[in-house]
């Protein structure tokens, strides 16, 4: 995903439908949308994607994750668990924080990132990881929900991203609300009350500390169906807002295709 990454404009335009390169990126990889989808690019996923040893790009990539993880790991682990909602254990000398993103298990060591008992190898999986960790955020969720294009700073993409995200669900369950019941459940998300009076809500823990809440409205004579997707307040002092727009195209990846 990085090397066709490198290979975009990486303005986040939304012209090629997909409203981050990163996204659009996972999906050339999954061979769901073609390089040429992007009208700044020619070329075909079918054509090989060649590592560049010398960009810049995968080389900061590189950097940027092995800076994370050395800070990552030489935090106190208990403290850190703590502090983001993981589960610290420790014993035949090896501590680790276990913690789940996208409903996958991960286990923090001291040598790094594991999934199943193997070192990770996505960088972005472990950049997002190891920030979050490093990061330690503290403030409890404040009942305030927002939409991720509310949060200050933000880029005008983000907004887009929020829209496009929704706009997917809404299509792909309008005349379906028990099947968006049904997969909101198989990936783990929880039923619940919101504050709308919505046919659905549920919740849903991109991160520990980082839930997701979706509201929808199912299609009816005079209307088209709806969804929002909103996020507590304090999520921007867990996660970066672009890595949590990132998660957010893969949770509604996981909901819709898989």
């Amino acid at each position: 995903m990085i090397e066709i990454y490198k290979k975009l404009p990486r303005t986040n335009c939304g012209k090629c439908g997909v409203s981050t390169c990163m996204a659009f990126a996972q999906k050339v990889k999954q061979s769901r949308n073609k390089l040429s989808d992007c009208p700044f690019m020619d070329g075909d996923i079918s054509r090989d994607v060649q590592p560049d040893p010398d960009s810049a790009s995968f080389s900061n990539y590189e950097q940027v994750s092995d800076a994370l993880e050395k800070e990552a790991t030489g935090m106190d682990f208990k403290e850190a668990a703590e502090s983001i909602g993981g589960m610290y254990t420790s014993g035949d000398n090896r501590e680790t924080i276990r913690l789940t993103m996208i409903n996958k298990a991960y286990e923090l060591r001291k040598e790094g990132l594991f999934e199943n008992d193997t070192y990770c190898q996505d960088s972005w999986t472990k950049i997002i990881v190891y920030d979050y960790v490093r990061r330690k955020g503290s403030m409890a969720l404040s009942g305030d929900w927002i939409p991720l294009g509310h949060f200050p700073h933000t880029a005008s993409h983000v907004k887009a991203f929020q829209s496009s995200a929704e706009k997917k669900i809404a299509n792909s369950f309008k005349n379906d609300l028990e099947g968006l019941k049904r997969r909101c459940a198989e990936v783990g998300a929880n039923e619940a009350k919101g504050k709308t009076k919505a046919d659905y809500f549920c919740c849903f823990e991109l991160l520990p500390r980082v839930p997701l809440y979706l509201s929808f409205w199912a299609a009816d004579e005079e209307f088209d169906a709806e969804c929002r997707i909103l996020f507590d307040r304090s999520a921007e002092e867990y996660i970066d807002i672009e890595y949590l727009a990132y998660l957010v195209e893969r949770f509604v990846d996981k909901l819709v295709y898989e």
